[in-house]
């Protein structure tokens, strides 16, 4: 019998006011029904809430299912779970009438199911008693008796890892965990939109986060790690990656070279290469003031604390603060060298700048026009121009970055260093996480690195991760076209030593061949010499057959006749051997070259073949050594986890930080991009010469992309289902485009 109802998690049925204490002997009610018991009627809702939570076809704890009468019948490790007609001998009606161990259902259980009530003790007693059997009703169809899966159950009945080992998927219970396993985090819990609008006695079936109804038993990744098959009752979903994509645009009307953040992640001061900053909103989208006044390259802006002032450097030689509201300048102060860097103090009342002289110098926020200001502090030590400088939140430091290649950090109450590392190229970018545990930086080499703040390095990073792999893949394909060669040049060589011992063993043949037929020659003659003698010795017995002497003459003629006959017909035998021999050793030795020729052919291809790989390899380095551009940005998640870094190619890349590994190229820029920067939220600003700021959520997401098994109008009807039953496995093809489904059916019989 098919089984269409779910026989998901258990919960615990409605106890009537009879019901016993757990640990005591339930005595039987007559449940005075008034017709025969039904399985699918009265019995099956009983098993359903009290049993099949462990014992259902897939988890059938004791090797016993109870979700037909065929799986009752036959029982389990311990035997027939029911005696037809005889209650007090079926082991499963002892046990549910607590007067047998174990007891069952055991309290407490993780599926919350609670003992028999008399009245369902009864009914059970009276199918037995009638005989189990089936019944004339049929199973639950399309009308499933759905219960939600209690909280408690979180067992993992299926895993699947995509290719790049990014995502780990998990199918606990009725839930779909996604994992993040280099970064060793949660990343995502998926949800059918459809279950939560489901109401059950006024309240939600389910919850967010729930993505089946029934356990999630199978589950498989496609093979680019797009899409994600989940199988459970009667059905398969299909997850799908969401692209990565700008939540917001920001579009200031010229190519964008550096930019800053309010404190509160509300305003973006975008740096423009045509001597203005533009102001955005990264709240509303809106745009903002446009400050202008500046006669040469902006290079740098940092916001005060509160937001309402943005300073901003240029390489004219003047530092200016701005109305973040109206746009209007407030103050302006004349310095030697230009600021190529901006920091406000966490005070609001100082100028950190990175100066194009080498030196980081402390300056009073200017409230007013100041001509010729006095630095508060300097702090020199770089040997090249301040290019990037950080702040850390958790303590009174900055870190910098300068074309001297180092990245440094400062004591801002003493000005001493307490922190030095070689980048080895001129620094791009410097990033600190939230606890000022890790420090980032990277430089024109195309290369960033992640330190421990005792300088431990974490990870380096560089090139393109798709573009590495690729050349892995093709050196490894060399390394087998090579090691073909080897066994293939081994093989002829082979080859070649064998033909020369056929060539010998033939010489050989052909040597012998004489010297068997002068044997023959010579045992012939024999043969004839002993013939005559011992016809003569026959003769001279005949004339005297009583003379002893003359009968031992020739009985000893005869013998001797007979010994050359043999020893002609052995020489005969050898002119035969040598002749074979002849054949097979030129048979062989044809043979032989003939194979020879075909290792000699199978290897000139082989050696073609092992070029043109590394044709294809030495290709294939230089076009990434071509596309290795400097890397103009890093930025680091305030978690230390997440390593971002763009640059000149125009792609975002995310790095898991403690180790290296790629996580993600983003495309989406159409010119260098010059700016990364984390906001508190999570979310990654990008800005380019390509005159677009984009803010970004890097939060994998999938969502329900289609339900397979369900009716097209409605996602939530399986009667129409080609599974009868759970989907237990599942697998993509090799390119992605099928997917194999394979299905149990409780009332198989094995």
């Amino acid at each position: 019998m098919r089984i269409k109802t779910l026989f998901s998690a258990v919960l615990a049925a409605t106890v009537a006011s009879s019901a016993v204490a757990a640990d005591s002997v339930i005595a039987p009610m007559d449940p005075a029904l008034g017709r025969p018991v039904e399985f699918y009627v009265d019995v099956f809702p009983i098993l359903e809430s009290k049993c099949m939570a462990c014992h259902n076809v897939s988890t059938k704890e004791s090797d016993l299912v109870l979700e037909n009468v065929a799986g009752i019948l036959k029982g389990g490790a311990s035997g027939p779970a029911v005696v037809a007609g005889k209650p007090d001998e079926s082991l499963i009606y002892t046990l549910a009438s607590r007067s047998n161990e174990p007891v069952m259902p055991p309290v407490p259980n993780k599926a919350e199911a609670k003992p028999l009530t008399p009245r369902e003790l009864g009914i059970f007693r009276k199918w037995i008693e009638e005989g189990a059997n089936a019944g004339t009703a049929a199973p639950p169809g399309s009308d499933i008796a759905w219960r939600a899966i209690p909280d408690s159950i979180t067992s993992v009945y299926a895993l699947s890892v995509t290719k790049d080992q990014r995502f780990l998927a998990a199918g606990r219970a009725n839930k779909i965990f996604i994992y993040d396993l280099p970064l060793q985090r949660e990343a995502a819990r998926l949800t059918d939109p459809k279950l939560l609008s489901i109401v059950q006695d006024g309240q939600p079936l389910y919850g967010p986060g729930t993505a089946h109804r029934d356990f999630v038993h199978s589950m498989a990744f496609s093979p680019d790690g797009n899409l994600l098959a989940t199988g459970s009752f009667r059905e398969i979903k299909l997850w799908e990656r969401v692209p990565t994509a700008p939540v917001s645009k920001f579009e200031p009307g010229a190519p964008i070279v550096a930019s800053a953040i309010s404190a509160d992640d509300t305003l973006a001061a975008l740096i423009l290469n045509n001597n203005t900053v533009r102001l955005f909103n990264l709240q509303s989208g809106q745009a903002g003031a446009t400050l202008n006044g500046h006669t040469a390259a902006v290079k740098a802006a940092a916001f005060t604390p509160d937001g309402k002032v943005v300073a901003t450097s240029s390489d004219d030689g003047t530092v200016r603060t701005w109305n973040t509201e109206t746009g209007v300048q407030v103050a302006q102060m004349t310095i030697a060298s230009p600021a190529t860097s901006l920091l406000v103090s966490k005070d609001g009342t100082q100028l950190i700048a990175g100066h194009a002289d080498n030196v980081i110098r402390i300056w009073t926020l200017p409230a007013a026009d100041t001509p010729t200001p006095t630095p508060v502090k300097e702090l020199p030590g770089h040997g090249g121009p301040v290019t990037s400088l950080a702040m850390f939140t958790a303590t009174n430091e900055i870190a910098s970055g300068s074309a001297d290649g180092t990245v440094r950090v400062w004591k801002l109450d003493d000005g001493s260093q307490a922190f030095n590392q070689n980048l080895g190229s001129p620094v791009t970018g410097v990033s600190v996480s939230a606890d000022g545990e890790f420090i980032a930086g990277s430089c024109e080499a195309n290369i960033a690195r992640v330190w421990k703040r005792d300088g431990t390095q974490k990870c380096e990073v560089k090139g393109d991760p798709l573009v590495d792999r690729q050349v892995k893949f093709l050196d490894d394909e060399l390394v087998v076209a090579k090691n073909k060669v080897a066994l293939n040049d081994a093989a002829v060589k082979e080859g070649e030593k064998d033909i020369t011992g056929r060539e010998d063993s033939l010489k050989k043949a052909n040597e012998a061949k004489p010297k068997a037929d002068m044997a023959v020659v010579e045992a012939e003659k024999k043969v004839a010499e002993a013939d005559a003698k011992s016809k003569a010795a026959a003769e001279a017995l005949a004339a005297k057959t009583d003379d002893a002497a003359l009968k031992k003459a020739a009985d000893d003629a005869a013998a001797a006749l007979k010994k050359e006959q043999e020893a002609l017909q052995q020489a005969k035998d050898g002119v035969a051997s040598a002749d074979r021999a002849i054949t097979l050793s030129t048979q062989s030795l044809e043979n032989s070259k003939k194979r020879l020729e075909e290792l000699k052919a199978s290897l000139a291809a082989r050696q073609q073949e092992a070029t043109k790989a590394e044709e294809v390899v030495n290709a294939a380095k230089a076009q990434a050594a071509t596309t290795s551009k400097p890397q103009r940005s890093v930025a680091l998640s305030a978690d230390g986890q997440v390593l971002v870094t763009a640059g000149d190619d125009q792609a975002i890349r995310l790095w898991a930080a403690q180790t290296g590994a790629p996580l993600q190229t983003i495309a989406g820029h159409t010119a260098p991009v010059a700016v990364l920067r984390f906001l508190s939220s999570g979310a990654l600003l990008s800005a380019s010469a390509d005159q677009t700021a984009d803010l970004w959520d890097l939060k994998p997401q999938w969502k329900l992309a289609a339900v397979l098994g369900s009716k097209p109008e409605n996602s939530l009807d399986l009667s129409a289902s080609p599974h009868v039953d759970r989907v237990l496995c599942l697998a993509f093809s090799p390119d992605g485009t099928r997917l194999a489904s394979g299905g149990g059916d409780p009332s198989r019989s094995g």
